[in-house]
């Protein structure tokens, strides 16, 4: 089977003379993963990867639905409804009445949930200077490079995934 420039879309096939790069990738996301995942849990509040997801959530999209916001964490209804509990206590996100329908509950942040994704973003930033100053320029800027790529090729592909509706 070929893809769009005709080359064969079997990874690693043996009739494919290109090197897959798919391990040395994933290794090395691993490593950026590791340390992108462990700032969130390392500040107070101390936040989960999926907390923080559903954080970033409920940025993005303010007023978002359960249902949606379990849609997007890829998780069931009852189970992001226990996470909103937790967030709540935590007093990171507030339930309110959605403004276009008052029997739908909409997820807004809080400004502690707000200082919260605040004081993330700060320590990542901070933790990707100090290890992007260890590289030489050129593999900074291969490196980025590289990675708005990655991301230009990922959002093609998301194009039949659900994108989180406000309400």
């Amino acid at each position: 089977m070929d893809d769009r420039d005709g080359r064969s879309d079997f990874i690693d096939s043996p009739d494919d003379p290109r090197p897959s790069l798919a391990p040395e990738t994933a290794a090395a996301v691993d490593t950026l993963v590791t340390l992108w995942t462990r700032t969130a849990g390392t500040g107070t509040p101390q936040l989960s990867a999926l907390q923080l997801h559903a954080l970033l959530t409920a940025r993005t999209a303010p007023g978002i639905n359960l249902g949606t916001l379990a849609e997007t964490l890829d998780t069931v209804p009852s189970a992001a409804s226990r996470l909103c509990d937790r967030l709540e206590a935590a007093g990171l996100i507030r339930r309110e009445p959605a403004p276009a329908d008052r029997r739908s509950i909409g997820l807004t942040l809080t400004r502690r949930g707000h200082d919260a994704l605040d004081a993330v973003s700060a320590r990542r930033e901070r933790l990707l200077t100090e290890v992007l100053d260890r590289m030489p320029e050129h593999t900074r800027r291969q490196l980025l490079a590289g990675l708005h790529g990655f991301a230009t090729a990922s959002r093609a592909s998301e194009v039949d995934r659900p994108v989180p509706k406000r309400p």
